[in-house]
């Protein structure tokens, strides 16, 4: 996905969609191509999907959350899980009809850029994508979590909420506290 001046051009993006339903299929393929998009592969189960992510890269993957044997959420799992894939930091963007705010955090937490509901409407779509492309996160690979950082907010709390790593920000921000190099020398060393 190129970002160029207020545009974005997704003529070269290769996407990759998965859903088991023909003409859900049908529809996010002409979705994206109204997008200009012209490399779209689609797959209309996980296994097949598994396949071709081993084998091509891509530059977005859309994963229908429900699917019959695996769900959307096991597949974008899968995907993050692998480093060794062509395709383990790709942006993903799972789909469904269902989006209360559990649903966005169990998306999130399997690696998951952005939870968009169906059916797609093609604004709300592109807006997503075009999030995605100026997003600028971080990745992040630890034991329990791969995927885009989960902090998106980077503006301050309101006065009312107070900052949970509070106790640690103090601790780091206190100058009597601070560690010369040295000592970060000698831990390290």
């Amino acid at each position: 996905m190129a970002v160029t001046g207020i545009r974005l051009d997704l003529r070269r993006t290769r996407a990759l969609v998965i859903d088991d339903n023909p003409q859900s299929l049908e529809l996010l393929s002409q979705i994206l191509a109204g997008f200009r998009l012209e490399k779209l592969k689609a797959c209309q189960s996980p296994d097949e999907a598994r396949f071709v992510i081993a084998h091509e890269k891509f530059d977005l993957i859309l994963i229908d959350y429900a699917m019959p044997g695996e769900d959307g959420l096991h597949l974008a799992r899968h995907i993050r899980s692998e480093p060794s894939l062509p395709n383990h930091t790709v942006p993903i963007v799972i789909l469904h009809s269902y989006t209360p705010e559990h649903m966005v955090v169990q998306a999130r937490d399997a690696g998951a850029n952005m939870i968009v509901r169906k059916p797609v409407a093609p604004a709300v779509l592109l807006n997503r994508i075009e999030w995605i492309a100026r997003d600028t996160r971080d990745f992040v690979e630890s034991d329990g979590y791969c995927g885009p950082d989960r902090r998106v907010r980077t503006v301050p709390l309101p006065p009312d909420i107070p900052e949970r790593r509070g106790d640690a920000l103090a601790l780091i921000g206190d100058p009597e506290r601070a560690m010369s190099q040295d000592d970060v020398t000698a831990l390290f060393g």
